[in-house]
């Protein structure tokens, strides 16, 4: 009897142990987990990691990284970001307003009788290398505001051009922007300019893969969500660069920002297009559909990088194919940019920033905005949006 009772008291002391040791580890990891959370914002998923760090090895400093995490197209501009460093030649002086937009403030609802001009797009349309009054949606409101009314045959109408643009971003990403900000913004018409991305190699996933493994539920979910694990995941990190720099034979892996801003220009074959041509395909068409269930006009935008300014191949040139193409089967009007920068090869191919081939000066933002204006005022002249 009595050793009957002494084993079962061992048995519930044991458990008891079990459970209190298991309470203790819960309790600490609640603790580690509240004091990560001070300390550290969320990461997100892989794809803005990446971003990060390929802007840091392009010589951003850490305390100047613009970009929140967004569960739906992986990053987004910080709102109210002012940047004053005189070595960073990304971005200076006032980068986005308080909504996260690069353009002035803007009204929400829109104000009566503003015609407002949406412009998503990428790094072209936000304006890297430019200041915020030198980007072609800035231009492009510049010459809409000094229009003749009889220009657009317009009264008492006010244009407002709002600068979408985010810099990395694919079609992917475009086409999940345009569906959170749509509704919200009011866009009387819409302007899209992607591609510059969209053939980017960066691991070998697309981007609708990194979205569906963010999507993951369960034990993934939260380990993906945990600051404790992110914070492992960051010290992984530093201590590949650690090997990088004490191992000069370190793989591509060991330095990803490297290998994959190269690849822009001599893709990695083993890595994938961030978003194929297929997928190109359809995120353009889902966009015209969701433009065209709010009867809000769409222009699309065909960028050159700098060869094909200068009549050269491009990897862009098989995705603006793509662009011409649902133009013509959904009867679109193009911005086309290339043909104003190729019109104008003696000079245009100097409108590039220094030491880049995809991003502009003001003149050659002043060539965008041209392009844009008049597809603009080709689509507002058949549409129903001008006051007479």
């Amino acid at each position: 009897m009595g050793n009957t009772v002494s084993r079962k008291s061992r048995a519930f002391s044991l458990r008891f142990r079990l459970v209190a040791s298991s309470c203790i580890f819960m309790i600490a990891l609640g603790t580690m987990e509240l004091v990560a959370r001070c300390f550290l914002s969320d990461q997100g998923n892989q794809r803005f990691q990446q971003i990060n760090q390929i802007v840091v090895f392009l010589g951003t400093k850490q305390d100047d990284l613009m970009l929140n995490f967004d569960s739906q197209r992986f990053w987004k501009l910080k709102p109210n970001i002012e940047i004053h460093d005189a070595e960073n030649t990304f971005w200076q002086g006032t980068v986005s307003n308080s909504r996260g937009f690069r353009c002035p403030e803007f009204a929400i609802p829109k104000s009566q009788g503003v015609l407002r001009i949406v412009c998503f797009g990428d790094s072209s349309t936000f304006g890297i290398g430019a200041p915020m009054e030198d980007t072609w949606p800035s231009v492009l409101q510049n010459m809409l505001d000094q229009a003749t009314p009889l220009e657009f045959d317009r009264q008492e109408q006010r244009f407002e051009v709002i600068n979408a643009g985010v810099p990395g971003y694919t079609s992917y990403q475009g086409l999940q922007h345009m569906r959170q900000e749509l509704d919200r913004l009011q866009p009387d018409l819409v302007m899209a300019s992607y591609a510059n991305n969209d053939f980017w190699h960066w691991d070998q996933q697309t981007d609708a893969q990194h979205a569906a493994d963010f999507s993951e539920t369960g034990l993934a979910s939260l380990l993906r969500t945990s600051r404790v694990a992110q914070l492992m995941d960051l010290a992984l990190i530093r201590l590949r660069r650690t090997a990088h720099d004490t191992n000069q034979t370190a793989s591509p892996n060991q330095h990803w920002a490297k290998a994959a801003t190269f690849s822009y220009f001599d893709p990695v074959n083993e890595w994938t297009r961030r978003v194929p041509l297929e997928s190109f395909r359809e995120n353009l068409s889902q966009m015209v559909d969701l433009c065209a269930a709010r009867r809000v006009p769409l222009i699309m935008m065909k960028w050159p990088d700098q060869p094909q300014a200068a009549g050269l191949w491009s990897p862009r040139i098989a995705y603006q194919e793509v662009i011409d193409q649902i133009a013509i089967d959904r009867g679109l009007h193009v911005a086309d940019v290339v043909k104003l920068f190729q019109e104008n090869r003696s000079w245009s191919v100097g409108t590039y920033v220094p030491n880049d081939i995809v991003h502009v000066n003001r003149d050659g933002n002043t060539l965008a905005a041209d392009a844009a204006h008049q597809a603009i005022c080709s689509a507002l002249s058949e549409s129903h949006l001008l006051t007479n």
